[in-house]
């Protein structure tokens, strides 16, 4: 029965992180609607059928990068991503998951890449990504760690029915740095620097230049896996380096945007 069941929740792990590749090649321009979609509602009912009163020692929430992972973190870790998400589908699932009475020690959010796709203002995903940072501490969660948003390959940036440009998700991950000093929670980034070729997803590491292959999902898995299995005294947004090529993007950033300029000072940006 247990062998069954893992195939079954593996099937549909995979289910859920295929069929929005294909239902999100139109997106639809007034943005993040998957949580109407029947898909969508199936990969929610299936993991409250998993959940209730669980105790986990760290959880997953993110989107086709994370879910794509399936059940492989650990049976002591449970992966909440599912495909197409954004900040949006984000609070919308946490609705429905979080009157289930489960715990997490530690959670992982993985958001932002769709945020880019969909054109969810600064304001708004600003606003999501605090809330659901909120949610998550109030059911007791000691931990909450942000991954920043994938961009995809140079290719795949340039076609808005498969991604987001790669400077809107340069402008995404600044908000992310933005809601992490805001919230002193962390943002770890140093391993999946090892899926990019300096701004755009690594051609060699993606199966259509948007989606992790087998090789992208090894490295993406041992980075959570770090994360997920690292005591708690993970790296502050206060105290972490910036590496070169997420600076070299926020340059891009400001000088794509000359009217708004971030200084950085222990990776604390101050709009001026």
């Amino acid at each position: 029965m247990k062998v069954k069941f893992r195939l079954i929740s593996l099937l549909l792990a995979l289910f859920c992180a295929y069929i929005p590749f294909r239902v999100l090649a139109n997106p639809q321009p007034a943005g993040d609607t998957v949580s109407s979609a029947l898909w969508w509602q199936v990969a929610v009912y299936n993991q409250v059928q998993q959940i209730q009163d669980q105790h986990y020692q760290g959880c997953v929430w993110g989107d086709s990068i994370s879910s794509a992972l399936g059940a492989s973190l650990g049976e002591q870790n449970f992966n909440f991503a599912i495909g197409g998400m954004s900040s949006v589908s984000l609070l919308e699932q946490l609705k429905l998951v979080v009157p289930l009475q489960f715990t997490c020690e530690k959670s992982i959010i993985a958001i932002g890449t769709n945020d880019a796709m969909y054109g969810i203002s600064d304001e708004q995903f600003v606003s999501n990504l605090k809330e659901a940072i909120a949610i998550m501490r109030s059911t007791g969660t000691k931990q909450i760690i942000l991954i920043p948003s994938f961009s995809s390959t140079v290719a795949a940036s340039y076609n808005p029915q498969s991604a987001g440009t790669i400077a809107r998700v340069d402008e995404i991950n600044v908000l992310i740095n933005q809601v992490a000093n805001s919230e002193k929670v962390p943002v770890e980034d140093r391993g999946i620097q090892a899926l990019f070729k300096e701004q755009a997803l690594n051609e060699d590491l993606t199966i259509d230049g948007v989606h992790l292959n087998a090789k992208g999902l090894d490295i993406y898995r041992k980075v959570l896996l770090n994360i997920l299995n690292s005591p708690s005294e993970t790296r502050t947004s206060s105290d972490r380096k910036l590496n070169p090529t997420l600076i070299n993007r926020m340059l891009g950033f400001a000088i794509a945007q000359p009217n708004t300029l971030y200084i950085t000072f222990e990776n604390r940006y101050v709009k001026e």
